[in-house]
């Protein structure tokens, strides 16, 4: 019975090492996305997602691929929105795909902006792009 107890904790320890990891790297996706977005450069955000990613902006409608997102993303720059802030809350990742989620915030206009946010990742290549990426806004 204590030899099931031990592989059953190490099986629980193994997945919580991979959920970390996996945050840790949603996180870093996050900080490359917000670096690309407070530089003003929404070409750079677009390589984040995937050929046929979904974004579904709050109140918005739907766009797709990195070209919606170039348009999208540099829309808000155009209109004022800056110092974007992701906060990764957690995250799980089976195989080549993963979820993240967590808080955002932002500026625009005078006013601080913020939220909840949902992406499912893709592993592309050794690289974790955006398949599905959607938002709240709270005002």
């Amino acid at each position: 019975m204590s030899g099931l107890l031990l592989v059953a904790v190490a099986a629980l320890s193994a997945e919580a090492a991979l959920s970390q990891e996996f945050k840790d790297t949603a996180a870093a996706t996050a900080a490359r996305w917000d670096s690309a977005f407070n530089a003003g450069d929404p070409s750079k955000v677009a390589q984040g997602y995937t050929k046929n990613a979904v974004i579904l902006p709050a109140g918005g409608q739907p766009v797709t691929g990195p070209q919606g997102a170039e348009a999208l993303f540099g829309g808000f720059v155009k209109g004022g929105v800056k110092n974007h802030k992701i906060t990764v809350q957690g995250g799980e990742q089976k195989g080549e795909l993963g979820y993240a989620y967590g808080r955002w915030e932002a500026d625009a206009g005078g006013k601080k902006l913020g939220g909840h946010w949902t992406n499912v990742l893709m592993n592309e290549g050794g690289q974790w792009r955006t398949a599905l990426h959607t938002w709240t806004l709270e005002q």
